[in-house]
């Protein structure tokens, strides 16, 4: 039987990036606008928060990702940078940092753009993508936006250009297919991937929103299980849902109390829990005041779904500390 927890008695406003750490059983996710990056113990519910200062290109925080082999490292999405900020365990429960170093600073064509979803690939690259400024959930400039990799080596690549609203990652197993989402184009792609490159070709679409009848839904965040089914975060749908990329169909929908459901990850010891953030954005000051829900975080459990240990970044940890000013 499916079971759907609130995580945390908070609610935020623009949760995102969920990412569970193996090593230490937490959850991560961050609340995009307000530039803070969540640590969530579900063992014991502790629970720390940092807030990450403005950088020079913007402050808000679109994703944290650990560096493997010093847990305390994280590199977010700070504005339109990459950069590094050092967390570490034993810190007070709530506690502001700057960036140790900026490592990249991207789209100065359009400086109100900002990063979005960011993901490791299995080979430890980090794959994260821009978008311009919104005017309103899914409404901003198209084709400002891109899909960039930082290397292992810190080298920046381009993997996509003219992205309008980059969102969720995801790689099947046998590491020979990326899957991607454009918000704006209710579309979510395959492409052949490259594992000893990076590289990605054949861009193919793998569900169209508007031809199965999604509505006004969005899709946003998404994560593959071990079966390689992906499950994606449908902005505006109060749901996730689940589909066969072999055939392109949906195959299964789970409800969600909150309605702008944002990302999804599995985590907990067995990666049976599917873990799933949600945003404020778009809804009543009214509504978010009486209903909790709205920008919750949600543990479901009883999908009978797994899915595997995420990958962290893995770069050479004295070419990264070199950065450091």
């Amino acid at each position: 039987m499916v079971d759907v927890k609130q995580l945390t008695p908070l609610s935020y406003q623009l949760g995102e990036g969920p990412y569970w750490d193996e090593t230490n059983q937490y959850l991560l996710f961050v609340d995009i606008m307000k530039g803070d990056v969540h640590r969530h113990y579900p063992a014991n519910s502790k629970h720390q928060t940092i807030h990450v200062e403005e950088g020079p290109t913007g402050d808000s925080v679109s994703f944290a990702l650990p560096v493997e082999g010093k847990p305390s490292y994280l590199v977010v999405g700070l504005g339109r940078s990459l950069a590094l900020v050092e967390w570490p365990l034993d810190a007070p429960d709530t506690l502001t940092v700057k960036a140790k170093a900026i490592l990249h600073s991207v789209d100065q064509h359009s400086p109100t753009n900002r990063f979005n979803d960011g993901k490791c690939d299995p080979m430890g690259r980090i794959w994260a993508g821009t978008m311009a400024a919104e005017t309103a959930p899914g409404v901003l400039a198209k084709h400002k936006g891109a899909l960039y990799t930082l290397n292992t080596d810190l080298s920046i690549a381009t993997g996509v250009d003219k992205i309008s609203l980059s969102n969720g990652l995801a790689w099947n197993k046998e590491a020979t297919t990326m899957y991607y989402i454009d918000s704006t184009d209710y579309a979510i792609y395959a492409f052949n991937y490259n594992a000893a490159s990076g590289k990605i070709d054949n861009r193919r679409t793998v569900l169209d929103y508007k031809a199965a009848s999604l509505g006004d839904d969005i899709p946003d965040g998404m994560t593959i299980d071990n079966k390689g089914n992906l499950w994606v975060a449908n902005f505006y749908g109060h749901k996730v849902i689940c589909i066969d990329p072999q055939v392109g169909k949906i195959i299964r929908q789970v409800s969600l109390p909150a309605s702008n459901i944002t990302s999804v990850c599995w985590g907990g010891t067995d990666y049976s829990t599917l873990y799933v953030t949600s945003s404020q954005v778009g809804i009543s000051e009214d509504k978010v005041r009486t209903d909790k829900a709205q920008g919750g975080v949600f543990a479901v459990t009883g999908l009978g779904a797994q899915g595997a240990p995420p990958t962290n970044f893995k770069v050479d940890l004295s070419l990264l500390k070199s950065k450091i000013n």
